[in-house]
């Protein structure tokens, strides 16, 4: 089928009438809310999206394409004769009962050259939801489902007829997680990604290649070999290479921004990894789409910057990437598009032919997956469009016609600034004969001369073709590995990586490339070390250690090291000095678990021969995987006062750790604990009694009675935890007497705690009393708590409550922790309801709803009519940051807040307000993708419910209802299995107004929009860490703080805090302390991590009232401003506000990138 325009047809009569029948139909068959949620459908005419544009300053945007010449495109990609190919799926979500698949291919061609499309050919139909397409090799490739496809047209007549399955086996496991994002590399493979619900196994000519979860594919044509790329991340929908090879990705359910990979690169949710990559933008928008900025169109300062649309917040996103050792560091720019038409969703975008950017817009006010329902009437499956942005007053790139030039006019192209000019050069010239490329090639290269511009770009270029030809160049490859870029020199290592078995002097090159002073080169020796098998190339690897290690070195040295340990192994245990020096013994045994290595590791930490920054890793691998020699190496080493606290505390802590995970103890026994029991240091001393619990050790428990009755509050804490755990019957009785003596009210409640935790029924009766003697009401809400965080706890609270009462005040405080302490999949139990009963009886009735929490769908309409209306999202600011709420608690914007639920940095723009709305009132109904809970049943009988964040060889790493992330040892799991729920407990709203809520949803509906509500690109102090103790800021301001001692003077009392979505911190939030002359002050501190020395500058919103110090200095103010000469590390920032005198409302901090040499850094983030 083909049509053919003019112009682009007379659309909205199209428009009315496809509306007007799907009104009608819709009508006809749905329910209530399918006719509230028609009303709120945009007018899908793509003059109203163009009009509600707003773009960069100097650019311009047109409509390409539109429906019906393109529906719901997914991904698309050029071919040899600058024709756009789009794969189309109007299936997605799924298919109806009945239905037949038809999704389609389609071919757009703007014949001439006027910036839209008049030519629209189905090129193929009949397929199921396509994901992935790329034309090349006199045909294209498509993904379909489980396959990847290659169709050809044999007849000319613009239609499929030929149909190749190349590749078959890939998981089905969810429809928006399919393989997809097909893309050529510039050494002439193909590429494609699949998302973290696909589990692939797939045959091939060279094995099974397997691939469970999400990850990267590298395919090539001409031999038919299958490798995994790289593994990990959770919606991959971008994938590109930039100028020197470099592999970059975009994460469509991901928070971190651009991701820079490479082989064997491993990211966050990959099956069974010990350790992964960050990305490079933590806190950014999740992104669809990528590719690399080039071309005499578009500006000089834009050039090899990144380009991706933030789908979730309606608009297009730049980035731009400075080298930064062996990878980059990212910087967002301003944005290239935005709107705040909820219909633009782009989902892909490319460089084209001419110069111009084209955007795929899949059209859809709905993008949510499995969290809307897949009937929602909003779903649009019948619009999309093909945007084109371009650069005012710059002259578009003549489109070259790649197909009618000769051989030698198609190698001159590879000199061009255009990607897509090369690229396509290079597959054209694939598709010449090899004898008659080869010596016109080699003909080329003598032109070239070492004085033009880009020349060993050039060269770079020829290696690549000739890999793209699939032949052999050995003087190529050896010239431009001697190339002074070292872009050149590492691409030129990945090629000579896949040529290894034909290139005599590949060991050669590998040793050099290791000594190279440039970390990229070293980068691609280290991963090219990894197809080896013996252990000369574990030796050969290490070698990097003896120039500076950065962050994507040390991952893929211990990758290379653990995949090449069956044989190195042998070898050092033979011979401890195998490595060479202890630094490199060292990082390889932190590699493995096996018992001899790990004893080896213990001799190397018992001489001191440990560089100072592998010991906490150390000290953690000898926890876990150590036996109770090692432990007795670790236990000794904490006895020794001379050595550092953090030292000592580290210790104690992989003590405690393999006492409660592994219940394992020093051989030598536990003699010494006394010392650390008397220690000065009320760290060493809280950690000391916690061994004692752990270990068991009934003798201490004298001096465990006189810790409780002298000590802090932290040291009663952890006495009283150690009594606990201790089993003999005198301890037990000691424990009673403390739960039940009301001489010393705090110590009674710390012990009644503990043993509602331990024997609950000897706990109640003591609790009972001291309910109806009255006490704190935060204290009698943790002693609720005690009892119902276990199901026996619950049982008899329940019990006596039946049948005793207790005053109103105190029922009340268990009725409202109940939210907190009982977990979800436990509130419609008996005993839970039967306790909700008997607190009433008590006059623990909580108060009426204010604001309803059920509401039929015609309710939530009206409901979110009213947030449209008379919502005021700065009120709602206030209420979302509420503590009683806990929304911080839980959720981050920009990257700073909790990590239990979604970023919601762009919810407003993602989520339609009635889906909010649900979603506050039954958090369960629907749980975003990677949030879904895990229960995890141990080998002792006890749960851990969570989500996971890391599936490792040994350990799963889980994040519990705390935010805290605890590691599990595989061996200690019996059952695991994912469970429905939410970890956000209903009813958190119940208590609000019902014009709160409304402004609660208000603000939560313009996350991501245009204006104040959106988390803007500007570097803004987002997480911060308020001090609560006055003795703290007395002692900082006082000038007497050492270096070092700062970190943990500030740790002592600190509260965390989060700036507002503008990135300002209201004063009124920083707890209010006392300098030593009695003013009222705030002290807040935050993180930078500092990845390249320089000038660090911070920008204040005030400079009066405001001293900024770091370390133990004080900072010089200018004005408004701050800079500072700092290292390459983390620091931590102190910043003091005179509460009295300042002249702002809030705190507002900017870091800039200013002077000769700024720094290169980013903020920490997190909670």
């Amino acid at each position: 089928m083909e049509i053919t325009y003019q112009q682009v047809t007379p659309y909205r009569t199209f428009a009315i009438r496809s509306l007007v029948l799907a009104i009608f139909i819709l009508f006809s068959a749905t329910s209530l809310r399918g006719q509230n949620a028609l009303r709120d459908i945009p007018d899908p005419d793509p003059e109203v999206q163009l009009r509600m544009f707003q773009i960069a300053d100097g650019f311009e945007v047109n409509l390409f394409a539109s429906d019906p010449m393109v529906v719901k495109p997914i991904q698309m990609n050029w071919d040899q004769d600058g024709r756009l190919w789009v794969v189309s799926s109007t299936v997605y979500p799924h298919l109806k009962p009945g239905e037949v698949a038809n999704d389609k291919i389609l071919v757009l061609e703007d014949s001439n050259g006027d910036g839209k499309a008049d030519k629209s050919t189905v090129f193929a139909e009949g397929l199921i939801t396509p994901t992935g397409i790329l034309p090349g090799d006199g045909g294209v490739y498509v993904a379909n489902s489980t396959e990847v496809l290659h169709l050809k047209d044999t007849d000319g007549d613009g239609k499929a007829d030929e149909r190749q399955t190349i590749l078959t086996g890939f998981g089905t496991g969810d429809t928006h997680h399919l393989i997809h994002t097909f893309r050529w590399g510039p050494d002439g493979l193909l590429y494609f990604n699949q998302s973290i619900y696909i589990y692939s196994h797939v045959e091939t000519p060279w094995g099974v290649r397997r691939l469970e979860g999400g990850g990267v594919w590298q395919y090539n044509p001409k031999t038919k070999q299958l490798e995994v790329f790289a593994r990990g991340l959770i919606n991959p929908w971008g994938l590109q290479f930039d100028r020197w090879g470099n592999a970059l990705l975009t994460d469509g359910a991901g928070t971190e921004g651009i991701n820079h990979a490479f082989q064997g690169a491993t990211f966050v949710t990959a099956p069974g990894a010990d350790r992964v990559l960050r990305g490079l933008n933590p806190g950014q928008p999740k992104h669809s789409g990528l590719d690399v900025v080039s071309g005499s169109h578009l500006p000089d300062d834009w050039q090899e910057s990144l380009i991706t649309n933030d789908f979730r917040a309606n608009r297009i996103n730049r980035f731009v990437l400075e080298a930064q050792g062996s990878g980059f560091v990212s910087k967002q720019a301003q944005d290239i598009l935005w709107t705040d038409h909820i219909g633009f969703r782009p989902v892909d975008i490319l460089m084209g032919p001419d110069g111009a950017i084209y955007v795929a817009d899949w059209y859809n006010p709905i993008i949510q997956h499995g969290e809307v329902d897949f009937h929602d009437p909003r779903r649009d499956q019948q619009h999309g469009r093909i945007w084109r942005i371009t650069k005012k007053d710059s002259p578009l790139v003549p489109k070259p016609k790649l197909p009618e030039m000769g051989i030698p006019e198609l190698l001159e192209n590879l000199k061009a600034s255009e990607n897509w000019t090369r690229l396509q050069s290079k597959l054209v010239l694939r598709s010449k004969p090899e004898a008659e490329v080869i010596p016109a090639l080699e003909k080329w290269l003598l032109t070239l001369s070492p004085n033009e511009a880009d020349y060993e770009h050039h060269l770079l270029e020829a290696l690549w073709l000739y890999q793209t030809l699939g032949r052999v160049s050995v003087p190529h490859v050896e010239k431009v590995l001697q190339a002074n870029h070292p872009g050149a020199r590492a691409a030129a290592l990945r090629v000579a990586t896949h040529w290894r078995n034909k290139l005599p002097d590949y060991q050669q090159y590998l040793n050099q490339a290791l000594r190279d002073p440039d970390p990229t080169v070293r980068l691609a020796a280290v991963v090219s070390l990894q197809n080896e098998t013996d252990a000369n190339a574990a030796v050969m690897a290490l070698t990097a250690l003896e120039q500076e290690v950065d962050t994507n070195l040390e991952f893929a040295l211990y990758t290379t090291v653990k995949a090449l340990r069956s044989a190195w192994l042998p070898e050092i245990l033979a011979d401890p000095g195998y490595f060479g020096d202890d630094a490199k013994t060292i990082f390889a045994l932190q590699t493995v678990t096996d018992p001899q290595a790990i004893e080896l590791l213990g001799r190397l930490y018992a001489d001191d021969q440990l560089p100072e920054k592998f010991r906490p890793q150390v000290i953690q691998t000898l926890a876990r995987y150590g036996s109770g020699k090692e432990l007795a190496i670790l236990f000794k080493k904490s006895q020794q006062p001379e050595r550092a606290t953090s030292q000592r505390g580290q210790e104690l802590d992989a003590l405690i750790l393999a006492a409660r995970e592994r219940n394992l103890l020093p051989e030598n026994g536990t003699q010494g604990l006394l010392s650390l029991l008397e220690s000065r240091e009320e760290a060493l001393v809280t950690k000391a009694l916690l061994l004692v619990g752990s270990w068991k050790r009934v003798e201490y428990r004298e001096k465990l009675v006189e810790l409780i009755h002298q000590g802090s509050l932290p040291v009663k804490t952890a006495g009283m935890e150690a009594l606990a755990q201790l089993e003999d019957e005198a301890s037990k009785q000691v424990l009673n007497t403390f739960a039940g003596n009301t001489g010393n009210q705090e110590i009674q409640l710390l012990a009644l705690a503990q043993l509602a935790s331990k024997r609950p029924a000897e706990a109640i009766p003591m609790a009972v009393a001291a309910w109806n003697q009255g006490i704190p009401e935060e204290a009698a809400g943790e002693l609720f708590g005690a009892f119902m965080r276990t199901e026996s706890g619950t049982r008899v609270l329940t019990e006596n409550l039946s049948t005793n009462t207790i005053p109103a005040t105190m029922a009340m405080q268990g009725r409202k922790v109940m939210q907190r302490y009982v977990p979800w999949y436990r509130r419609n139990s008996a005993e839970v309801k039967n306790l909700v009963v008997a607190l009433e009886k008590s006059g623990g009735a909580l108060p009426p709803e204010r604001m309803p929490q059920r509401l039929n769908e015609n309710q939530v309409y009206a409901l979110a009519q009213e947030v449209k209306t008379k919502a005021d999202p700065v009120i709602g600011e206030s209420i979302y940051r509420r503590k009683s709420l806990m929304c911080q608690n839980c959720h981050a914007l920009g990257g700073a807040g909790g990590r239990l639920g979604p970023d919601l940095s762009s919810l407003g723009t993602s989520s339609p307000i009635d889906n909010i709305i649900q979603s506050l009132l039954d958090p369960s109904e629907s749980v975003k993708e990677g949030y879904e809970l895990q229960k995890v049943t141990k080998t002792d009988g006890s749960l851990f419910m969570g989500y996971l964040v890391g599936d490792g060889t040994d350990e799963l790493r889980m994040r519990d209802m705390s935010g805290q992330e605890t590691a599990i040892p595989k061996n200690q799991v019996a059952n695991r299995e994912n469970v429905p729920g939410s970890l956000m407990p209903p009813g958190l709203t119940a208590s609000l107004e019902r014009d709160e809520f409304v402004h609660l949803v208000g603000y939560l509906s313009k996350l991501g929009s245009s204006g104040d509500f959106r988390v803007t690109n500007e570097k803004f102090v987002r997480n911060w860490h308020a001090v609560t103790e006055s003795e703290a800021v007395q002692f900082l301001l006082s000038g007497t703080v050492a270096a070092g001692e700062t970190a943990a003077l500030l740790e002592k009392g600190s509260m965390a805090l989060y700036s507002m979505v503008g990135g300002s911190l209201p004063l009124e939030d920083i707890p209010v302390l006392k300098d030593a002359e009695g003013r009222e002050v705030g002290l807040v501190q935050f993180e930078v991590e500092v990845l390249q020395e320089g000038t660090l500058t911070f920008e204040i919103n005030s400079g009066k009232a405001v001293r900024v110090r770091m370390g133990t200095e004080e900072l010089s103010m200018a004005d408004t401003k701050v800079s500072t000469r700092v290292s390459q590390g983390t620091h931590l920032v102190q910043v003091v506000v005179d509460l009295t005198d300042a002249d702002q409302e809030s705190l507002r901090i900017q870091v800039h990138e200013e002077g000769d040499q700024p720094s290169q850094n980013r903020l920490v983030m997190g909670n």
